[in-house]
C-alpha cells in the first residue's frame, strides 16, 4: 500500500522577514519529498513587493521533483533570500526556489 503523502505533512503559519519587513502566510511543511523549498510564481510578485526584494538568477537551472514525485517540466531559473520565522524558531537567509505549483503558495522542507 502507498502512504498517502498528506499524513506525514501538515499546515502552518509562516512569517518570511528581511530587515523590518514581514510578510504572513501560510505554508506546506513537506514530511522529507522535498529538499528544497518553494514559493509559488504568482505570490512572489507580492512577497518582493512587500519586503522591497528582488528574485536572483540561480547561476545553474534546477528541476526538482513536487512534492507528489512528478517530475516538474519547467526548469526554476530564480530564487529569492530571506529570513523565515515560525512559532518561536527563526532560519536566517532561507532560499525559496521560484515555480508553479499546484494546491499550496509555498512548501517548507521539514528540518
Amino acid at each position: 500500500m502507498k502512504e498517502n503523502y498528506f499524513d506525514k505533512s501538515f499546515l502552518i503559519n509562516a512569517l518570511l522577514i528581511l530587515q523590518n519587513e514581514s510578510f504572513s502566510l501560510r505554508s506546506l511543511i513537506d514530511s522529507d519529498s522535498v529538499i528544497y523549498m518553494i514559493i509559488h510564481i504568482n505570490l512572489v510578485d507580492r512577497v518582493c513587493k512587500e519586503l522591497k526584494i528582488q528574485p536572483i538568477s540561480l547561476t545553474k537551472e534546477k528541476l526538482i521533483k513536487e512534492y507528489d514525485e512528478k517530475i516538474f517540466k519547467k526548469t526554476i531559473t530564480h530564487k529569492i533570500l530571506l529570513n523565515l520565522i515560525i512559532k518561536s524558531h527563526k532560519k536566517l537567509t532561507v532560499s525559496m526556489l521560484i515555480t508553479d505549483i499546484n494546491h499550496h503558495e509555498v512548501i517548507l522542507e521539514k528540518s
